[in-house]
Parts: structure tokens; C-alpha cells; sequence
């Protein structure tokens, strides 16, 4: 696969033990819809292999009948998937146009995410579509209120797949739903009867991040689910997270937004499961994105133009044990210094 090629888009699959996720990826492994799909799981022994029909083997990866290579993780993940690309250009696998990517289920999600911004090996082959996790319905609120685990899993999330709705009990599924709007507004929610759920679903709940020129900024921003959040009421589950918007209507200068950045990444990183946001830049026509996971800022971004005829600063925050008044105070005292 040539460098120039168009980046290979990537989902990554996470879920508290016991969640359902390995019952989503035997579906998604059956599924016809996952021809030209990478998949790279942790063990073969974790999904029945044995039970689909193999199409052809390769060391650590096979060729499934639908047209789906699966294969398992071996050294760390870099070295995996380059193994993968590299059988590719070879010829001893099948092209392949996205790739699905499972993690333990007591992972956290941040340090995959982080790889994928700033492994070069990873940047310039593969974007980074979206983070989905598994939630059991029957037992979410339960996980969610006892273990850090499983809400940061949540909070990091652009996509929640409610599984074993089945067997949960009446009004469990809207319950949940309302807990984990209260960790993460802007995920997107569904419920899924024996993990059953389209592979294009997965692929395109989310919207993309912007680029200079494309992309649904707004609906990527998401801004009123967490205005609406944190008009609500908070949960004891919630750990000490909190998701929030925080709106200015004077612009920054650019010098100052990094400065900012760097200061907030610096002192509170760890604490900053989330943020993403669209700025006004003093003296300039065109905003800038902004998106930050924990410790690691994506590279800003400049739009062609405003989305809206709205050109005010909005930044929407999902943190971990900080006061949305003091990220909002910071960004206040911010703009009234470069009004000065």
C-alpha cells in the first residue's frame, strides 16, 4: 500500500469483561458486509474461528469465506499492523479498506488513541474513525458506578452499543442510555439484541472529524447534547466526570489559543479525557478545530469558513475531577486579556 494511498479508516472496539463485546465481533466476523475489513483481535481463542469458514491461513491471520482477515495482535500493535500491510503488498493477503480493532476489556482507550496521533507508522497510513464500547445493559449501571475502567471507557467513546438487552430488565436500556448521556453527550447510542449490529453502522454513526475543507463541523461538535447534559441532573455513578460546554464571543489570538492549550494539557492532561472545539482567531476570517484526548492534542485544524452564521468560540469538555467553573473561567480570563 503506497504511503500517498488515502488513510486507512480505523474503529477500535472496547468493553468493560463481560460486556458483549465478543459476542459483537463473532457477528461482525459472519457478517458479508466486512469483505475488504482488517480485523485484529486479541486471541483466535476469543471468537469462534472454527465455527466460520475459513477461506485461507498465514501465520497469524486468516481469510474468512466473507471476505473479512482476521488476524491476532503479535509484539505491539504498530508491529501488527504493519506486518498486516506488508502481506498485503506482497500479495499474501487480500487488500483491505478499513480495519476494526479490539482491546482488552480492561483497557483504556486513551493509549490506542494516542498511538494513532502520534506513532508515525500509524499517522501516515490510518485514521482513526471512532472509538466504540460495548455496555451489557443488564449490568452497565452497575460496572459504571464501581469501576474507573468502565467509564472512561464510555467517556472516550463515539459510539455506545448496548448489548444483552435481551435479558435486562424493563426500562434497563433507557436507564443506562440517560447514564451514559450524563458521562458522554456526544455518543452515539444503540441497542443491540446478541451483538447484531451492521458493520456500515459502526463505520458511519459518527461524523468526521473536519478538515480544511470538509466534514460537519456542528455535528461533529455536538454542542447541544452537552448543554443539555449539564442542564440535567448529575449521578453518583459518575466518578468525577463531567461533560459541559463553554461558549466565548470574543476572539483569541493564535499566539494565545496555543499557549492555552499547552498550559491546560500541561497541568490538568490527565484529567482531560476529552475536548473538542471550534475557535474564533483574532483578526482572521477562518476558525480554527480543536480536539484533544487526555494528554494529546490533534493537530489543529483551520476551516475553509464558519459553519454557521454563529462565530463564537464553543468548546465542549468531558473531564475527570475539574470544576467545568474552572476551564471556563481560564478560557474567560483568556479573552478578556486579548481584549485588553
Amino acid at each position: 500500500m503506497p504511503d500517498r494511498s488515502p488513510p486507512i479508516p480505523v474503529i477500535l472496539i472496547t468493553g468493560f469483561l463481560g460486556s458483549g463485546k465478543t459476542t459483537l465481533l463473532n457477528h461482525l466476523l459472519r457478517d458479508p458486509g466486512m469483505a475488504d475489513t482488517a480485523v485484529v483481535i486479541n486471541e483466535f481463542g476469543d471468537v469462534a474461528i472454527d465455527h466460520l469458514l475459513v477461506e485461507s491461513a498465514v501465520e497469524n491471520a486468516v481469510v474468512l469465506q466473507s471476505g473479512c482477515i482476521c488476524c491476532t495482535v503479535r509484539g505491539d500493535l504498530v508491529d501488527t499492523l504493519d506486518e498486516l500491510c506488508a502481506k498485503v503488498e506482497q500479495g499474501v493477503l487480500p487488500p483491505f479498506s478499513r480495519i476494526a480493532i479490539e482491546t482488552t476489556g480492561l483497557a483504556d482507550p486513551a493509549s490506542l488513541i494516542h498511538a494513532f496521533l502520534t506513532e508515525r507508522l500509524l499517522t501516515e497510513r490510518f485514521t482513526l474513525r471512532a472509538v466504540v464500547t460495548t455496555l451489557d445493559t443488564a449490568n452497565g449501571a452497575g460496572q459504571l458506578e464501581s469501576f474507573e475502567e468502565a467509564r472512561h471507557q464510555v467517556a472516550l467513546a463515539d459510539i455506545v452499543v448496548l448489548t444483552k438487552s435481551d435479558i435486562a430488565a424493563a426500562g434497563a436500556p433507557e436507564r443506562l442510555a440517560a447514564e451514559i448521556r450524563r458521562l458522554n453527550p456526544g455518543a452515539a447510542i444503540r441497542q443491540v439484541e446478541h451483538g447484531a449490529i451492521a458493520p456500515d453502522t459502526l463505520f458511519a454513526l459518527v461524523p468526521e472529524h473536519p478538515s480544511r475543507t470538509g466534514g460537519d463541523v456542528l455535528a461533529w461538535l455536538n454542542e447541544r447534547a452537552f448543554e443539555e447534559a449539564q442542564a440535567g441532573t448529575h449521578s453518583h455513578h459518575d466518578g468525577g466526570i463531567a461533560a459541559f460546554a463553554v461558549t466565548l464571543d470574543r476572539p483569541v489570538r493564535r499566539e494565545a489559543l496555543r499557549r492555552w492549550l499547552r498550559s491546560i494539557l500541561s497541568l490538568r492532561g490527565n484529567d482531560l479525557l476529552r475536548m473538542k472545539g471550534i475557535v474564533a482567531l483574532e483578526g482572521e476570517d477562518r476558525p480554527m478545530v480543536v480536539h484533544a484526548v487526555q494528554n494529546v492534542l490533534h493537530p489543529p485544524v483551520q476551516l475553509a469558513a464558519w459553519p454557521s452564521e454563529d462565530h463564537a468560540t464553543r468548546i465542549v469538555f468531558i473531564t475527570r475531577n475539574i470544576a467545568p467553573q474552572t476551564l471556563r473561567n481560564s478560557l474567560e480570563v483568556l479573552a478578556a486579556r486579548e481584549a485588553a
